[in-house]
């Protein structure tokens, strides 16, 4: 298979008048082979449109002085791009059989995905508005933006009636809502010749709905940690087997399985999915940073935090087939389940014995069951403290006037510090 490789040639109208009020349009057609040798999927011409009004030249805020800069602008646009993971040609691997000896072992190509000549990009219109400001003689930086894509012929698997030798098959049909807002904060709270101050924020909000997918995923594809797309649902929803309570003769967990009753076995492979519980999306809604820069004389102090929130993630599991020296007493099999009435005080169940084993399970995976339930999820919201980092620019004093170096500093930098949340 070929690298990918892109080319896109455009071109670009541009009109301003009176320095107020400014108009463009973009016209690219985009070509790429992430496809594979298939060219009907090799060209698509996309297009934007922007406006932005310049109100800081304006009459009637020129009048106000604390205002530096202000503008208003909006853009409307076809945007498309094209998936990672497909491809419209057949894919064949090179690869070797398996053989009892070495000496049998030979050569093969292995077949991967068969053609699908209708594959193509992925598109979606995106409206854009936003506003700058600058005010206090730029000691107020202010960017906000609001933005809306409405996202259309997304690649995505639907059941066939498998003529052409594949039941499941890729095909561009799905759709997804999606909107949010940036802000890109920046103040400088204290500024002389000797001592600075300044603070940088930055945060994202960001939604997503899948309104169109015909996909028909099974239990184990929504309940792992990388989460499910699914319709009605935001992309890469996470959800939950529902656990009700361990067993109080064994401690074995038991759950609502796929068709709605207390069991302690889930069918993951099944594809009845009502019976789940939604936990919520796996990617954050609220993303953000904040960055303090000290500067005294030579000094420089940089502190910078970050924080996320609005997710959930799957929590690794406690429960394994097999365990290493490092992880054969997880901290949770301390509080686990031991005797007759321990099911009131905690939710962890009991360890496999010999007993439970040949008595209980009979081919039942409750153990397995239990890492993709409800109590194994938590929120994915936090703050670290990132970076700190301490730089010292020495005088140029210090400097030969005939040496080749004009500037010389040295720091000292920390990452990953740890979570304050």
């Amino acid at each position: 298979r070929p690298p990918r490789s892109t080319l896109f040639p455009y071109t670009t109208l541009f009109r301003s008048f009176d320095k107020k009020y400014v108009f463009s349009g973009t016209v690219r057609y985009d070509g790429s082979n992430g496809l594979g040798r298939n060219a009907s999927a090799r060209w698509l011409p996309t297009w934007n449109i922007s406006a932005k009004w310049n109100l800081s030249e304006e009459e009637f805020i020129k009048n106000r002085q604390w205002i530096t800069y202000l503008s208003l602008r909006s853009s409307y646009g076809l945007t498309a791009s094209m998936p990672p993971s497909a491809n419209a040609t057949a894919v064949f691997y090179n690869g070797s059989s398996n053989r009892p000896y070495a000496s049998e072992i030979e050569s093969i190509i292995r077949l991967s995905s068969l053609e699908n000549a209708e594959l193509t990009w992925e598109k979606g219109y995106l409206f854009n508005l936003g506003v700058d400001f600058a005010a206090l003689n730029r000691r107020v930086d202010i960017i906000a933006d609001y933005w809306n894509r409405k996202s259309f012929d997304l690649i995505s698997t639907i059941r066939t009636s498998g003529i052409g030798g594949e039941t499941n098959k890729l095909a561009n049909y799905a759709d997804m809502n999606s909107y949010g807002f940036d802000l890109a904060l920046g103040i400088i709270p204290v500024t002389n010749p000797n001592f600075e101050w300044k603070i940088n924020f930055t945060y994202g909000f960001n939604k997503t709905k899948i309104t169109n997918a015909k996909n028909q995923p099974r239990i184990f594809d929504v309940v792992t940690s990388d989460g499910g797309n699914l319709e009605g649902y935001p992309a890469r929803s996470l959800f939950s087997i529902q656990y009700m309570g361990l067993d109080p003769e064994t401690g074995i967990p038991t759950f609502i399985d796929e068709n709605g009753n207390t069991s302690n076995s889930v069918y993951l492979q099944s594809t009845k999915l009502e019976n789940l519980k939604y936990e919520g999306s796996v990617d954050p809604v609220h993303v953000g940073g904040i960055s303090n820069n000290f500067k005294y004389k030579g000094l420089t102090l940089n502190v910078f935090f970050t924080f996320q929130g609005g997710n959930r993630i799957r929590l690794k599991p406690t429960f394994k087939s097999s365990y290493s020296d490092l992880d054969a007493m997880p901290k949770a099999f301390y509080n686990r389940w031991l005797m007759p009435g321990d099911e009131n005080i905690t939710n962890i169940p009991s360890i496999v014995d010999a007993y439970i084993e040949s008595s209980e399970l009979s081919g039942r995976y409750p153990y397995n069951a239990y890492n993709f339930s409800t109590e194994r999820v938590a929120k994915g919201d936090f703050l670290r403290l990132k970076t700190v980092s301490l730089t010292y620019n020495l005088p140029k004093s210090l400097l030969s006037q005939k040496s080749p170096v004009s500037k010389l500093s040295i720091t000292l930098a920390a990452s990953n510090m740890f979570l304050l949340y």
